[in-house]
């Protein structure tokens, strides 16, 4: 609010995004004016206004997030019948593309709809890219402590946070595999993901961490 009074669009100094900056400094600038905001009127430490910011972007995904779930437990109910086709006609790709067509067609999907589903779950990740830049680049965040944390702009010293995201990570992903068709890939996956993630967010700030452990 000073930067802004000082005008010249000081405010916008301070610039978010690395080499894709004009695509998100302007999610990046709404998002850091959204918890100044909410700072402001709640009065909280931004240790809980990132906790409230998590769940409140949920809970706006959450018929976005509700559409792609039933989709893909009707690609689940759809699978056998997709796989019986392939192995029936193996040697007749057309036949086999024209039967898989109707399988689609009689439970009113088309083969795009595990694309179109997954949409939906991509749609956090620019926010999470926003926010690593935020907590990085905001002076708002910097020596805020929270709970055990000292800085939230800086690295969980105890890798504490990283840690519970890794593992909330792992326990989404077991929970979507329960009645799913035996995949090894997707099965590797499970445990895959989670660890990359941990292994690439260890390092980064905990109000990072902290975020993306409440979205879980």
């Amino acid at each position: 609010s000073r930067l802004h009074a000082l005008g010249r669009e000081f405010e916008d100094v301070n610039p978010y995004g690395g080499f894709l900056h004009g695509v998100l400094q302007p999610f990046a600038t709404l998002i850091v004016r959204v918890m100044i905001w909410m700072r402001a009127e709640l009065q909280l430490n931004y240790g809980w206004i990132i906790i409230i910011f998590g769940i409140a972007i949920r809970v706006l995904l959450w018929p976005l997030n509700q559409r792609a779930m039933r989709t893909s437990l009707r690609m689940q109910t759809l699978q056998p019948e997709i796989t019986a086709v392939q192995k029936r006609y193996e040697k007749d790709p057309q036949r086999q593309q024209q039967e898989m067509m109707k399988v689609y067609a009689e439970h009113g999907l088309s083969p795009l709809s595990p694309i179109i589903g997954c949409l939906p779950m991509l749609i956090p990740l620019p926010i999470l890219y926003c926010l690593l830049f935020v907590f990085q680049n905001t002076i708002a965040f910097r020596g805020v402590q929270f709970l055990w944390l000292h800085d939230i702009s800086l690295k969980d010293p105890f890798y504490i946070l990283p840690l519970v995201m890794g593992l909330s990570s792992y326990l989404v992903s077991w929970i979507g595999m329960r009645n799913s068709p035996p995949n090894p890939q997707a099965k590797m996956m499970t445990y895959v993901f989670p660890a990359m993630m941990t292994f690439i967010l260890a390092n980064y700030s905990a109000g990072l961490n902290l975020y993306y452990a409440v979205q879980n």
